[in-house]
């Protein structure tokens, strides 16, 4: 064994953390990342991927902050700015090979971005309305807005407009962070973009909104040139791991889901032909109730029946009280003797009418909703009224949900924010 060979790997190996520690030092020390990146790049160009891996999973078993780790995310692009494509897919094969090492994911789980790879995600590209294609068609119209910076900077209304289209790039990134992060994390247990691309996307929306308060023109620089890093991470890295593990379900669940989020800086999200409207799942077996929304047993929906803050009442589409939460203290008493009974027993005269005209108009479907201030004793309250009604709009009944309001006003005067006791 050649013990001199294996002491300088050694002393190598050491200078890499002590340079990359220095770079995160200088970065959060505040001095220019694009000083800290030309230094980086003139040290660890040669430097195989795996090798700043294993460098920075050392420092985070010396105990460094994830926090202060994820800089070497910005850092660290900088070694893809000057390369061909060639070279950019292979650098990338060796960051995948570093993941797998640093994150110790499991070797079958793992596939370098081959030519199968490329060819696929330039497919999933080019069909109009896959995941795919939609992030890519989001990302243009971010390129187009990032473009357009210096034509507004000297307009104070057209610059705070430009950054306020720029905050609303958050719903890109929601996309992302909330449809394919948990998956990719969970899943195909694979938290590095999870952990590292959504804190960078936080800072870049905390730092926007910091800028509409207070511009600073040098600061928007360094936060345009992240989106751009991040549209480059999201295209070069993010969405071909997700191509190598994702399956056809779960590309058409998340497609269905980005309905949820609505289009960034695209007119409309484009339909993909292999999603269609989700038939509605309803069945109960044993003590399981199945939703088109998920899962509950009998006692979770108690549960949660019992713990909302309303005092709820479920009339049936006969006019029949069928349903009271079990919760003793309520405003508006409601005795279980009432249960199986018309709901027009159960109030007094001067009420009944305005009951029965409001019950006639969720019928008739030319009311959905009502909501009316009460106060009892000392108490002040909002009663609301809600038609229910299925999928097709047939009226299935009224629900009365009756919300305290006390202690909501008084936190509310007393400007709180956060949690409050309720």
């Amino acid at each position: 064994m050649d013990t001199n060979k294996n002491n300088n790997d050694d002393v190598e190996f050491e200078e890499r953390v002590k340079l990359l520690k220095s770079y995160i030092e200088r970065v959060t020390n505040g001095e220019a990342m694009e000083d800290v990146q030309k230094d980086f790049k003139d040290n660890f160009s040669n430097v195989a991927a795996k090798e700043i891996a294993k460098a920075e999973q050392a420092m985070m078993a010396e105990g460094v902050p994830f926090e202060q780790i994820q800089k070497l995310c910005d850092i660290h692009s900088v070694l893809f700015h000057d390369m061909t494509d060639e070279e950019r897919m292979e650098r990338l094969k060796e960051e995948m090979e570093a993941h797998k090492q640093l994150t110790h994911v499991k070797e079958e789980k793992i596939e370098n971005f081959d030519d199968k790879t490329s060819k696929k995600c330039i497919e999933y590209k080019n069909t109009q309305g896959h995941p795919i294609n939609v992030l890519c068609e989001e990302n243009i119209a971010i390129r187009d807005l990032l473009t357009n910076v210096d034509s507004v900077m000297d307009d104070d209304s057209s610059r705070n407009n430009l950054l306020e289209q720029l905050l609303g790039v958050k719903i890109h990134y929601n996309k992302k962070d909330e449809l394919i992060f948990p998956l990719l994390k969970d899943k195909y247990d694979y938290p590095g973009p999870s952990d590292v691309m959504w804190a960078v996307e936080d800072e870049i929306m905390d730092d926007l909104k910091c800028l509409i308060n207070e511009f600073d023109e040098e600061k928007l620089k360094k936060v345009l040139k992240r989106m751009e890093e991040m549209i480059y991470k999201e295209e070069n890295i993010l969405y071909p791991l997700c191509v190598d593990n994702f399956t056809d379900d779960e590309w058409i669940q998340i497609r269905e889901d980005m309905d949820i989020y609505g289009p960034c800086l695209i007119e409309k999200l484009p339909v993909w032909d292999k999603t269609s409207e989700s038939e509605v799942e309803f069945e109960v077996i044993d003590d399981k109730i199945s939703l088109p929304g998920g899962t509950l047993s009998l006692k979770q929906l108690r549960a949660m029946l019992n713990i909302m803050p309303l005092e709820i009442t479920i009339i049936d589409e006969n006019d029949i009280n069928r349903f009271f939460d079990e919760d003793e203290n309520k405003l508006f008493k409601r005795p279980k003797m009432a249960l199986n009974r018309e709901v027009y027993s159960c109030h007094p005269p001067k009420v009944m009418k305005m009951v029965k005209g409001l019950i006639k108009q969720f019928k008739e479907g030319s009311r959905d909703s009502m909501h009316v201030l009460s106060q009892v004793q000392d108490q002040k309250a909002l009663v609301n009224y809600y038609a229910l009604r299925d999928e097709n709009g047939e009226y299935l009944g009224t629900m009365e949900a009756v919300l305290h309001l006390n202690s909501i006003i008084e936190n509310v005067e007393k400007g709180k924010m956060g949690p409050i006791d309720l």
